[in-house]
């Protein structure tokens, strides 16, 4: 049966039209006042203007003649057991979950352009509307949108995923609803969401919501389909490929549809130029590194040091046939697997405990001896990005920072943020008698060679848990130095499903996470470091960081009226969280080292927030032959 756009709407949960109907309610003008007119524009920028124009005919960072076929084989870490991205589950990349760099099987109402800060343009809506008060969000839906089964796209889906993400999404997406108290379907091209008051000053939602993915209502509502529950059974989408083969768990290939109903898109054109793209999973990172010399995968993205310094000398390299090279982003570097502290443990809770444990730590013997020279010596969270802390707060910091004085250390005021004063020798005599001094402040002392607390006897241990056995080797030169003020530590680098299990329940003393955010990041910074999110189950907030300043600070950056607002309260966040030594950062990088097998076009190099080598490049047969010869002959 053929949907229609004017069919009735039994896709509206109770309490999302109850809801909705209030939101409306609320957002009426006084009475006898009309209403302002609201242009509905192309694009969305935050505090910002959209760097493409309402005519644009493709992005600048895709070849517009691409042309289409071949494949790309891209390795994956972990396992899958999931095709449903709203389930709590090992999700299979590609899904298109909201600010997933692969949208291979769901659109959603706007893409993000990643050589802009924050910018989104229509993809499923044709333009945009937001309430001058923040109060709404209006969406304009395009004609032709359609499910791979043929049936139409409309507003009803919209809802319908509202609904999904309200009352059974797992919790990092169901943070996109949160701010909405309902979905007001207009008429069946045009869906409103209402935004709750205390949300409403936050300038980053037309973003968000414009980038959940959208679900069809008529396929999960169907007999036997469940977007609360895990699923290992293929679900319809809408967008640029379509799943063809898999192995549960090992490896997943999407086939690209050549009658995507978005494939003439400006937004779309010069994208999606493979026929076939494979994801392979891997348990362990240097597996990765064989596999592509092996030709068993095409491309790999190489984190460690020693890998990337030695273990591409191999024939392909000179033939000129397989490649290094280094991606340029323009988003922030971030951290990259620094150390934290879980919080809950009471040791961990005393500032004078992290500090001292900070102090220890020597990131440059690391990272010359080990390292290769490969990283930067980071110091901040958002690490060579304009939203980074330098220097001392300026005034519109301090306009932040001085109501919250009594909440955050002093240095916060007094000292530039900088790693601890090591001298690159592994450990450094100064800061280890200045660390045990700490330590002895806390209530921590020397007995029989260990350190213990005075009152209970209580052992210091540290139980550090890694993603893989290479992060948790590059803890040992740190826990040797930990050893000489009396603390002993155990690592343990289990499954990667069992790792993240221990990370999420709060299973382990110290662990290690990436933390890479975009260039305006809202969400991402909530998720990670908000009581909310440290008392919320399954949240980022994996240190259980609970204070009253930096919620107040996430606060002030989420209600930024101004771009230079919005930096003054990320760059005083930043201070606040290194200050108070809940993370050791270590390292970071600017740029991202990838070897691969040169069989592909690319466009030319230009900084994006993200790697897009799986739907900008494209299959060069002249090359691809060049490789094939070179294989087939060893």
């Amino acid at each position: 049966m053929t949907r229609g756009r004017d069919r009735p709407p039994p896709w509206c949960a109770l309490l999302v039209c109850i809801l909705a109907a209030q939101g409306a309610q609320a957002d009426a003008a006084a009475p006898g006042a009309a209403a302002p007119e609201v242009p509905c524009n192309h694009g969305y920028a935050f505090l910002s203007e959209p760097k493409y124009p309402p005519d644009f005919e493709h992005f600048d960072w895709v070849n517009p003649d691409a042309p289409k076929g071949g494949l790309i084989r891209v390795p994956d870490m972990g396992n899958w057991d999931s095709f449903n991205s709203m389930a709590l589950g090992r999700v299979v990349r590609g899904m298109g979950t909201a600010g997933a760099t692969e949208r291979h099987l769901y659109d959603s109402l706007a893409i993000r352009s990643p050589d802009e800060p924050a910018t989104v343009y229509g993809l499923v809506a044709e333009c945009i509307s937001v309430a001058p008060d923040g109060a709404w969000i209006e969406f304009r839906l395009r004609d032709g949108p359609t499910w791979h089964d043929g049936e139409p796209m409309d507003a009803g889906d919209l809802a319908f995923s509202f609904a999904v993400y309200k009352e059974k999404a797992n919790p990092s997406i169901a943070a996109a609803a949160v701010p909405f108290s309902g979905v007001e379907v207009i008429d069946g091209n045009r869906v409103r969401y209402h935004v709750l008051p205390e949300h409403r000053h936050n300038r980053l939602l037309p973003i968000r919501i414009g980038e959940a993915s959208i679900l069809p209502e008529h396929y999960w509502t169907a007999p036997g389909n469940d977007p609360g529950k895990t699923t290992v059974r293929p679900p319809l989408g809408s967008g640029p490929y379509r799943i063809a083969d898999y192995d549960i768990g090992r490896w997943i290939e999407w086939r690209r549809d050549p009658d995507y109903w978005g494939r003439d898109l400006p937004v779309n054109r010069g994208r999606y130029n493979f026929d076939r793209v494979k994801y392979d999973y891997f348990r362990d990172d240097q597996m990765q590194t064989e596999a592509v010399k092996g030709n068993a995968i095409d491309i790999h993205v190489e984190n460690v040091p020693r890998r990337w310094a030695t273990a591409y000398d191999f024939p392909p390299v000179d033939a000129g046939l397989f490649r290094l090279d280094y991606l340029p982003r323009s988003k922030p570097a971030g951290l990259w697997w620094p150390i934290f502290w879980n919080l809950e443990q009471p040791r961990f809770q005393d500032i004078r405990v992290r500090e001292a444990l900070w102090l220890l730590n020597d990131f440059r013997w690391g990272n010359r001896r080990g390292g290769y020279g490969f990283f930067d010596v980071a110091t901040s969270f958002f690490h060579r990005s304009h939203l980074a802390a330098t220097g001392l707060p300026d005034a519109r910091e301090l306009a932040l920072l001085e109501p919250l004085r009594d909440l955050v250390p002093p240095r916060v005021f007094t000292e530039p943020y900088g790693p601890p004063p090591n001298q690159g020798s592994g450990w450094h005599r100064r800061n280890l008698l200045r660390a045990a001094e700490l330590l002895r402040e806390a209530g921590w002392v020397i007995r029989d060679n260990r350190l213990v607390h005075e009152r209970t006897g209580e052992p210091f241990f540290i139980r550090f848990v890694a993603v893989s056995p290479a992060l948790g080797g590059s803890f040992i030169p740190y826990v040797r130095v930990l050893r000489r003020v009396g603390i002993e530590s155990s690592i343990k680098s289990p499954e990667i499903s069992n790792w993240l299990y221990r990370m999420r329940s709060g299973d382990f003393d110290a662990g290690a996470v990436w933390f890479l955010p975009d260039n305006t990041p809202s969400l991402v910074i909530a998720n990670a470091f908000s009581t909310a999110a440290a008392n919320a189950p399954l949240s980022n907030n994996w240190a259980n960081i609970r204070n009253p300043a930096v919620d107040r600070l996430i606060e002030a950056l989420q209600a930024a009226s101004t771009y230079e607002d919005y930096v003054a309260a990320v760059r005083a966040l930043d201070r606040v969280l290194l200050w108070n030594f809940y993370f050791i950062p270590g390292m970071s990088k600017v740029k991202i080292g990838i070897a691969y097998w040169d069989r592909y076009g690319q466009p030319p190099p230009m900084p994006l927030d993200r790697n897009a080598f799986v739907d900008t490049w494209w299959w060069d047969p002249d090359k691809a032959g060049a490789v094939s010869r070179w294989v087939g002959r060893e």
